[in-house]
């Protein structure tokens, strides 16, 4: 699986203290997505589903997984589903699944199906800059949650009201300026002018 970024502790994209996995590359192109530059950039590392339960493993006092990209269900499905199974063998996480598919159109899809089974949360549909109006943990109000198991269901109504949206921002040893959550493209675009004014070279993932 490619792997564009990953981390392991984040408060912003879920519920609770979750590992947070990147995954390189989307076809879908939604214009004002803030990750177009991580998507088009050759920089991911390629690892197993071993290697990256291993990961997952290592992150102490998580309460579950966010899987997000690029779009994460582009990746080989036998091996994401491979992934999701070791990781819920280890301990009891939970998986939360940003889509920019709807759920209707994986629905067909029989190898689809066996990942699904292991997602708590699937957040589906594409980015629409137009209906993005700061809700939190979705970056557009077409999208919506799918409670696929009994995990969280009984929070589906706050879910879908709270509107608050949090970042979390850190530098990495290399320079670059790396934004974990859901920013608007407006907060971007006014954050990279404001550096660039200041003459602060950084790079967004």
């Amino acid at each position: 699986m490619q792997i564009a970024r990953k981390k392991s502790h984040c408060k912003v994209l879920g519920p609770g203290l979750r590992s947070v996995i990147w995954f390189h590359g989307c076809c879908r192109k939604c214009p004002g997505c803030i990750a177009d530059t991580m998507n088009e950039t050759a920089e991911h590392e390629t690892l197993s589903a071993e290697e990256l339960a291993g990961w997952v493993s290592a992150s102490k006092d998580i309460e579950g997984i966010t899987l997000s990209g690029g779009e994460p269900l582009m990746q080989p499905l036998d091996e994401l589903a491979e992934f999701l199974t070791l990781a819920k063998q280890q301990s009891n996480l939970s998986v939360l699944c940003y889509t920019g598919y709807t759920l209707e159109e994986l629905q067909d899809n029989r190898e689809m199906q066996d990942v699904l089974l292991l997602i708590d949360v699937l957040i589906d549909g594409e980015y629409r800059q137009g209906l993005d109006n700061g809700q939190r943990w979705r970056g557009s109000g077409n999208q919506r949650f799918h409670f696929l198991t009994p995990r969280y269901r009984n929070e589906a109504d706050e879910w879908y009201i709270a509107s608050e949206r949090q970042i979390e921002i850190e530098l990495d040893m290399n320079g670059k300026l790396l934004i974990s959550g859901v920013p608007s493209k407006d907060f971007i675009d006014k954050l990279t002018t404001e550096l660039q004014r200041r003459e602060i070279n950084v790079d967004f993932s």
